[in-house]
C-alpha cells in the first residue's frame, strides 16, 4: 500500500511535552526501585506520578524549587497557594495574556491547580539567582587586555594611557566606542585629512581589533594635557565655546557616547581640528557651518578655553541612571539635554531658524518624535544619530524635561503686519487638531504656536513628500503649495504659547507605600491572596507592571495603579522591591 502522511495533529508541542513528562514520571518509577508488570492495560497513575507529572511540566521553566533561571520568570517558591491558584486560573480565563502558561493549565482542572499551588507554597528556597544563572559575561575584560596589547604601538603619539604627550596629537582616554570607532575608521580610510601615520594600520587593524582598542581606551581616566600646562586661562575665549557646550557638555564634558569630550583635550588637537572643519577638508556639517569664517585667533581662543577645563567621566549612562535612593527624572533629562542645547536652545527655546523650539510642548508628543527619530521613522541625519542611544526612560526624561520649561513668547510684530484671510482660513483647517490659539488640547498633537515659522513650513514640506509618515498630515500638506506653508508658519509664530500639563513622577519611596498596603511592609508581608514582591526578580515585575498597564492582566486595582505609571517610574518601583 502506498504510504499514507499521517493526519495533522493539533497542539502537537504540547503533545512532546506530555510525551517528555510522561517519560520522565517513568525515570521517577525506576529510580524508586519500583518492580514493573507487564501487562497489556497499564495501570492508572498513582496520586503520587500525577504530582510528579503536573510539577514537571512547570519546573522546566520556574525550577525544581520554585527558583528558575529566567529573568523574566518569577519566582514562586513559597507564594501564598491561594495567589497562584487564581494566577494560573487567570491564565486559563484570559485575565492574564501569556500562550505558554494558557497551554500549560488548558488542561489542569481546579483540583490540579491547587494542589500545584500547594506545592510551590511548601518550598522555602530562598530566592536569589543560582550561581552560574547570570547572563554569559561580555568579553570586556578580556577586551579591555587585549585593547591594551593593541595600545602599544599607539603609546608614542597617545601616550601609554590615552593621554597625548605630542603637541597636535588628541588624547583619546575616555573617548566611546560610539565616537572612537567611527572617527579610527575615518583615517585607517582616508576621509580624514592631516593624519597620514594613521593609514599604515589600516591593514593590520580588524573590526575585533578596533572594538577592542576602543574598550581600552574609553576605559582609561581622561587628564588635563600636558601640554596645555603654559596656557593662560586668560586667553581664552567662552564667546565661541558657549555654542560648543550645547553638543559637547558643560565645560566640555560630554553627556552623549557619539559626542566627544573636549575638556583638557590637546589644544594643537583642537585648533587643527577645527580649522580642517574651516577649510572644509574634514566633512561634518554641523561643525563646517560652525566653523566658517572663524579666524586662526578665535580658533586658537576658543582651543585654550577647552584645553584648560577639568575632564569628568560624564555620559549618557550615567546621566539616565535610575536609581531608587536618587531618583531625579528632572535632573537627569536636564543632563541629557546638554546635547541638544546647540540646537533647541538654553532650556528648548529655539533661536536658530529653522529648528523647532521644545519648551512647553507635551510629553507625550515629544516622546512619540523623539522615538520616531530614533527608530528612523522621521529622517534626520543629525536626529538620528543623537537620539540612537537613547533608551525608552532616556526619553522619558527628556520630555519630561522639555515640557516643564517655559516657552519664551514671540517677537512682537509691526501692527501693520497681520495675517491676510486666506491664512485665516488655512489656518482654521489646523484649528480642530492644534487648537483654534494654536495650543493642543490633545497631549498627542503638538501645540503650533510661536512655533519656529521655517520649522513649520520644512515639517509640512516632510509631511508631503513622505519623510515624516502620518496619513493626516499628508493629507493637509499635499493641500498647500510652498507660498501657503511659509504663510501658516509665520502666522502661529507669531501666537503666544501655553504649557502643556506636566505627569509628576512619583519616586519609589512614594509609590511604595501604596503597593505596601496589599503587599506588605516591603512588599514582603501580603495580604492571603496577593503575592509577595519583595526580593522578586525585577525584570519580571516590570513585564508584569506593563501586563497591568497595558490590560493584559486584568485586575481592576492593579489596572488603576498602573494606569498613569511611565516607564521610569515602573523600573524604578520594580528595582525598588527587588533589592528588599
Amino acid at each position: 500500500m502506498p504510504h499514507t502522511a499521517p493526519p495533522s495533529i493539533p497542539f502537537l508541542p504540547n503533545m512532546i511535552l506530555l510525551g517528555m513528562i510522561l517519560m520522565l514520571a517513568s525515570l521517577s518509577a525506576c529510580d524508586a526501585n519500583t518492580p514493573s508488570e507487564t501487562t497489556d492495560t497499564p495501570a492508572p497513575p498513582t496520586p503520587a506520578a500525577q504530582d510528579v507529572t503536573l510539577v514537571a511540566g512547570c519546573n522546566s521553566c520556574h525550577g525544581e524549587d520554585g527558583v528558575g533561571n529566567n529573568p523574566e520568570v518569577p519566582f514562586i517558591a513559597g507564594q501564598d497557594a491561594n495567589y497562584l491558584e487564581s494566577a494560573m486560573r487567570g491564565y486559563l480565563i484570559g485575565d492574564r495574556q501569556h500562550e505558554v502558561m494558557r497551554a500549560a493549565v488548558f488542561d489542569i482542572d481546579a483540583l490540579e491547580r491547587q494542589q500545584l499551588a500547594e506545592h510551590y507554597a511548601q518550598l522555602d528556597a530562598p530566592w536569589t539567582a543560582k550561581t552560574g544563572a547570570a547572563p554569559a559575561a561580555s568579553g570586556q575584560p578580556r577586551d579591555l587586555r587585549a585593547g591594551q596589547a593593541l595600545s602599544r604601538p599607539c603609546a608614542g603619539c597617545h601616550g601609554r594611557d590615552g593621554n597625548s604627550i605630542i603637541e597636535g596629537v588628541p588624547s583619546l582616554a575616555g573617548l566611546q566606542p560610539a565616537y572612537f570607532i567611527p572617527a579610527l575608521k575615518s583615517y585607517l580610510q582616508g576621509e580624514r585629512q592631516g593624519a597620514a601615520i594613521m593609514k599604515n594600520f589600516k591593514l593590520s587593524l580588524s573590526e575585533a581589533d578596533i572594538r577592542q582598542l576602543a574598550a581600552f581606551f574609553a576605559a582609561q581616566k581622561r587628564q588635563r594635557s600636558p601640554l596645555g600646562r603654559q596656557l593662560k586661562a586668560s586667553d581664552a575665549s567662552d564667546e565661541l565655546a558657549h555654542r560648543c557646550l550645547g553638543c559637547h557638555g558643560e565645560d566640555g564634558n560630554s553627556t552623549h557616547p557619539a559626542m566627544p569630550s573636549l575638556a583638557g583635550q590637546n589644544a594643537g588637537y583642537l585648533i587643527k581640528a577645527m580649522q580642517t572643519y574651516r577649510d572644509r577638508e574634514r566633512q561634518n556639517r554641523m561643525m563646517t557651518d560652525i566653523a566658517q569664517g572663524l579666524s586662526d585667533e578665535a580658533i586658537q581662543r576658543n582651543a585654550v578655553y577647552f584645553a584648560t577645563r577639568t575632564p569628568r567621566a560624564v555620559g549618557v549612562a550615567q546621566a539616565s541612571q535610575t536609581g531608587t535612593e536618587n531618583f531625579d527624572p528632572l535632573g537627569d533629562g536636564e543632563k541629557l539635554a546638554a546635547s541638544c542645547n546647540a540646537c533647541h536652545g538654553e532650556r528648548g527655546n529655539s533661536k536658530t531658524p529653522g529648528t523647532p523650539r521644545l519648551a512647553g510642548l507635551s510629553e507625550d508628543y515629544l516622546q512619540t518624535a523623539i522615538a520616531h527619530y530614533r527608530n528612523g521613522d522621521r529622517q534626520h541625519a543629525m536626529m538620528q544619530m543623537l537620539t540612537r542611544y537613547l533608551g525608552d526612560t532616556d526619553i522619558e526624561k527628556l520630555a519630561l524635561y522639555y515640557a516643564s520649561q517655559t516657552p519664551m513668547p514671540p517677537a512682537p510684530v509691526a501692527q501693520a503686519a497681520q495675517p491676510d484671510s486666506t491664512v485665516t482660513e488655512l489656518a482654521a483647517g489646523c484649528a480642530g487638531c492644534h487648537g483654534e490659539d494654536g495650543n493642543s488640547q490633545d497631549s498627542a498633537i503638538p501645540s503650533l504656536a510661536g512655533q519656529d515659522a521655517r520649522y513649520i513650513a520644512a515639517a509640512l514640506a516632510a509631511y508631503r513628500n513622505d519623510q515624516r509618515q502620518h496619513s493626516d498630515m499628508k493629507n493637509a500638506a499635499q493641500a498647500l503649495d510652498k507660498s501657503a506653508s511659509q504663510k501658516l508658519g509665520v502666522y502661529y509664530s507669531r501666537l503666544a504659547p501655553k504649557n502643556s500639563p506636566v505627569h509628576i513622577m512619583e519616586a519609589p519611596a512614594v509609590l511604595s507605600q501604596k503597593c505596601d498596603r496589599c503587599h506588605g511592609e516591603g512588599g514582603g508581608n501580603p495580604d492571603a491572596d496577593k503575592p509577595r514582591i519583595a526580593g522578586q526578580r525585577q525584570a519580571y515585575l516590570v513585564k508584569a507592571l506593563n501586563g497591568y498597564k497595558n490590560k493584559d492582566r486584568l485586575n481592576s486595582t492593579m489596572n488603576k495603579m498602573t494606569a498613569e505609571l511611565s516607564q521610569l517610574e515602573i523600573e524604578a518601583i520594580a528595582a525598588h522591591y527587588s533589592r528588599q
